[in-house]
C-alpha cells in the first residue's frame, strides 16, 4: 500500500516522483518527453537531477552508437 504524499520525505518523496514519471512515459511517450522538458527547466522537482542525467546518457549512448558504426564500417571494409 502507497503511502499519501503528504507522509512522503526525503527518499520516499524521490522514488514516488521517480515511478510516477516512469508510469507517464511508458503510456504517453511523445507528450511525456515534452512535459519532462518543462519539468527539469524549472528545476523545482526532486525528480530534476535524474531526468537530466538520463538526457545526457541517451545523447552519449547515440554518440557511442554513431561512433562505432562507423569504426566497425571503417575496421571491416578496410
Amino acid at each position: 500500500m502507497r503511502a499519501p504524499s503528504d507522509d512522503l520525505h526525503g527518499t520516499d518523496l524521490l522514488a514516488e516522483e521517480i515511478r510516477d514519471e516512469a508510469g507517464r512515459l511508458v503510456h504517453h511517450p511523445v507528450d511525456e518527453v515534452k512535459r519532462l522538458r518543462g519539468v527539469a527547466a524549472e528545476g523545482e522537482s526532486a525528480a530534476t537531477p535524474l531526468i537530466l542525467f538520463v538526457g545526457v546518457a541517451i545523447f552519449l549512448a547515440f554518440i557511442a552508437a554513431i561512433v562505432m558504426t562507423v569504426v566497425f564500417v571503417a575496421y571491416y571494409e578496410g
